[in-house]
């Protein structure tokens, strides 16, 4: 039995991939930036390259796994839907095009599934079968997982809290909605906040002043931490998850504003709402990704 898998990761601005091996550890990895300017074939170039770099490492590998933005079918290794972030990336027969320049198994999600695997096999979920991945960045995506295996929906579209409306009538949205979650819990929701509080302000010069008990931060914190008390509470209510993992860039920053958050939470939510900081970082894809083709392949 090999003990050694490929997970890649792709995304708007970089890919990465690394070997991992039978206990969720990176024993080799690349990266590479993602060349959105040349379209398709260039992306799949890019992500052949370091894999191959990879294969070349010399470790016996049972696999390949992906995760990438975007709706993926991954009964097929399809991707139904991606936006410009990777032009020309929908319709992708990605798993396809991998089993035939490597001839290895490949299994092909969603990168938030990707990610919410990692965190559950190595991460701050590892132990729970049922639980909600929540991931605060430029954006904000999401992941179910139910029996320890993602949840993908009948057109790959489960998890998408990002779209879910916070705002009826609110901020309006790309997807043809307004107030979308999104634009109320992203860094660049933290960043509009920012500069509405104090001229020069971003959302991480808002997070620091914020736990310095600046007066100017307070109010836009409090605006941001019930938005994000109201889509927990909401999670909470629908799934019924053991844990809900808050995961990307502005988690990442969660030492600054967690404690002030989790007594609000209280407020809002009469729930029982267990709430934890992802800890594999930009890690979590590539080793949940790994995961994926251990979990199709069985091992």
């Amino acid at each position: 039995m090999s003990r050694y898998y490929i997970g890649a990761d792709i995304g708007g601005t970089f890919i990465k991939a690394a070997v991992v091996d039978g206990q969720g550890e990176i024993v080799a990895r690349r990266s590479t930036a993602t060349p959105v300017n040349e379209g398709a074939a260039g992306i799949l170039a890019a992500l052949k390259k370091i894999i191959a770099e990879l294969v070349c490492c010399g470790y016996g590998l049972g696999g390949i796994g992906i995760g990438t933005a975007g709706r993926v079918d991954p009964a097929e290794g399809v991707v139904l839907y991606a936006t410009e972030n990777l032009p020309g990336w929908t319709g992708m027969r990605l798993a396809e095009a991998v089993e035939e320049e490597f001839a290895l198994p490949v299994s092909v999600g969603n990168d938030a599934n990707a990610a919410a695997l990692g965190e559950g096999w190595r991460g701050a979920a590892a132990g729970l079968e049922h639980y909600v991945m929540l991931t605060l960045g430029t954006g904000v995506g999401g992941a179910v997982i139910h029996n320890a295996e993602a949840i993908s929906g009948r057109q790959g579209g489960a998890g998408e809290i990002g779209h879910m409306v916070l705002h009826p009538g609110g901020i309006p949205c790309s997807c043809g909605q307004r107030g979308c979650a999104e634009h109320y819990l992203s860094g660049r929701a933290l960043s509009r906040l920012g500069a509405e509080a104090a001229e020069g302000w971003d959302g991480r010069r808002l997070l620091a002043e914020f736990a310095a008990g600046s007066a100017a931060a307070a109010a836009p914190m409090k605006r941001y931490m019930h938005d994000l008390s109201l889509a927990v509470h909401n999670i909470q209510s629908f799934m019924d998850p053991e844990a809900i993992i808050l995961g990307g860039g502005v988690a990442e920053s969660h030492a600054l504003w967690w404690d002030a958050w989790m007594s609000g939470l209280a407020a809002v939510s009469p729930l029982s709402i267990k709430v934890l900081p992802a800890e594999l970082g930009n890690d979590a894809g590539m080793i949940g990704a790994a995961r994926m083709i251990m979990n199709k392949e069985g091992k």
